[in-house]
């Protein structure tokens, strides 16, 4: 379900075969929706289909969480939670049978562009990682445990406190499950507005009699329908005729399938994905335009072919007036700028796996006119089970589009070339040979090269070098360090220098530290090295593990000029 302006509602509709099958071929005036009884004209519709094969030649391999995030914001890519409920399945045979059945639907159901990911009760929503490495998540299905009813040792500080309310545990553990999964059915929403999977591996969560588990239970449903998430369960007790409520509700009132009261629930499992594959969006103009905070029910059906199943969305919570307001002032007071977008983009963005070598490009202030381009580059190191050959030396060759050659060098072991071009754009290729002088590694870029001149604001790329060790950092300072790095993830114990030239400007630069949101955490000091070149000196042990953002600023009267470096401290 999703809402648009002050009363559009639109709500995904599963129609499956008896067999299963989606069902592709309906019309818009094959459809009746109501909302609270009420029947509602269909104003918009659209058939979905999603097969998780690539229709581009984007990389598959995640890379990094950003990546994952980047992805799963794709409506093209289907997206799957895997929620292991280990409180509420047995240590024994549930689990052995849980643990088979996961591992075979993991390792056969998903397609290529497919994004699962796996969690259970004391999984943080910010240590979830998506994957499409369907071995290695089989073997992560193979380490998972069953401890209902086990109580130690405990696994957190959370389960050390439980036992210190033995009679309470039960429902404890009920609350933590609860709370996870609802966390999890608002983490998916997270990614887009398409829809999404949960898959509930449960026995049940039995009850207490207590006020607070109903509307805890509300909570989830409301959660995943707000988050436009269908529930799925699974029984993994695998018993013929067995049917717990809370598995039925969770999955019928978000649009999902329970799969229970089976001793064979693995083929049912494929139903999830198919459910993804292909299914219809519907959007309807509320007629009552509900502003009440309150949950209103919505109910699908079809006009005929009654044999076909339906599963929607049981619902949707109505905002509260002004809501939606205050909403829209928030998600505009949190818009990043552009700038500060396009260089986070960089930290997300994704190079080839394969390859041999981390380029770094940087421009300044070059003679008569000309930009001085400089290329550093540093070997990749071996990444098992893959190996690949070691980086040994450097071909590169650099001319205008039209074929005019600017600058060539052939097997160039020094690890830093510069060389002077006219501002425009360039064409730069790149060979790289192993050490027995055969080709490994090859790319082709066309760059926008920058002007710069003397007495016009302006500032050069921003160089960064990596110090590991007080003799690092000595030989950097006395030029005669390293070549600057490509790469933008460090570690806290890693130290940088960053340093770049500055044109045009007659006073010193300001330095800014920002988060992920753009906003500012400290300033940083910038010393000169004569001739309009500065130094950053960061000591990342000074700083938490987070994605940041370095803006570079200079001023001139009422002009100004920024750049912004983006780094990852892990």
């Amino acid at each position: 379900m999703f809402r648009g302006g002050a009363n559009l509602v639109r709500v995904d509709v599963t129609v499956t075969s008896p067999g299963g099958e989606p069902v592709a071929n309906l019309t818009q005036e094959d459809f009746v929706v109501t909302e609270d009884g009420q029947p509602q004209t269909v104003e918009s519709f659209e058939f979905v289909r999603a097969t998780g094969q690539p229709a581009d030649e984007r990389s598959l391999d995640i890379r990094s969480r950003e990546h994952a995030a980047s992805e799963a914001s794709r409506e093209d890519v289907r997206l799957f939670l895997i929620f292991w409920d280990e409180y509420h399945i047995g240590e024994f045979i549930p689990a052995v049978k849980g643990r088979e059945v996961l591992e075979k639907f993991v390792r056969t159901a998903f397609a290529p562009t497919d994004l699962v990911g796996i969690m259970d009760q004391l999984t943080t929503v910010d240590s979830i990682r998506f994957t499409r490495d369907w071995n290695t998540l089989a073997e992560h299905v193979h380490k998972l445990k069953g401890r209902m009813g086990v109580l130690v040792p405990p696994r957190s500080p959370v389960e050390e406190a439980h036992l210190r309310n033995p009679r309470d545990i039960g429902r404890l553990r009920n609350e933590v499950t609860m709370t996870a999964l609802n966390a999890a059915a608002a983490f998916l929403g997270n990614f887009r507005e398409g829809r999404k999977a949960l898959l509930f591996v449960s026995q049940g969560i039995p009850t207490f009699g207590r006020s607070g588990e109903s509307s805890m239970f509300n909570e989830i449903v409301q959660t995943a329908n707000t988050n436009n998430t269908a529930i799925y369960t699974l029984d993994p007790a695998s018993q013929v005729g067995r049917t717990p409520d809370s598995l039925m509700s969770l999955a019928y009132s978000t649009g999902g399938k329970p799969f229970v009261g089976t001793n064979a629930p693995g083929p049912m499992l494929n139903q999830m994905v198919r459910d993804a594959s292909a299914f219809y969006l519907l959007g309807y103009a509320s007629s009552r335009n509900p502003m009440d905070g309150k949950f209103h029910r919505i109910k699908v059906h079809l006009k005929e072919r009654s044999n076909y199943e339906v599963r929607a969305r049981s619902g949707y919570f109505a905002p509260l007036a002004g809501s939606i307001e205050r909403a829209r002032s928030e998600a505009a007071a949190a818009e990043l700028p552009a700038d500060a977008e396009r260089a986070l983009g960089e930290l997300s963005g994704v190079s080839r796996l394969e390859r041999s070598i981390d380029l770094w490009m940087g421009t300044s202030l070059g003679p008569d006119g000309k930009t001085r381009f400089t290329v550093a580059w540093t070997p990749r190191p071996a990444q098992p089970p893959r190996e690949r050959e070691a980086a040994a030396s450097l071909t590169l060759t650099a001319t205008s589009p039209q074929g005019e050659p600017y600058f060539a060098v052939t097997d160039a072991t020094a690890h830093e070339l510069s060389f002077d071009v006219p501002p425009g754009e360039m064409v730069l290729k790149t060979l790289v040979h192993n050490a027995k002088g055969d080709e490994i590694d090859g790319e082709l870029r066309h760059v926008k090269v920058p002007a710069f001149a003397a007495d016009r604001l302006g500032i050069g790329s921003p160089a960064v070098f990596v110090a590991r060790s007080a003799l690092d950092a000595r030989n950097i300072a006395a030029g005669h360090g390293p070549a600057p790095v490509a790469v933008r993830e460090f570690d806290r114990t890693d130290r940088l220098f960053i340093r770049f030239p500055v044109y045009g400007a007659s006073v010193a630069p300001v330095i800014r530290l920002l988060n992920r949101q753009a906003k500012e955490l400290r300033r940083l000091e910038a010393a000169p090295l004569g001739d309009g070149r500065y130094q950053i000196d960061l000591l990342l042990t000074t700083i938490a593990k987070a994605d940041y953002l370095i803006e570079i600023e200079v001023r001139e009267g009422e002009k100004s000029e920024k750049t912004i470096l983006p780094i990852r401290i892990r």
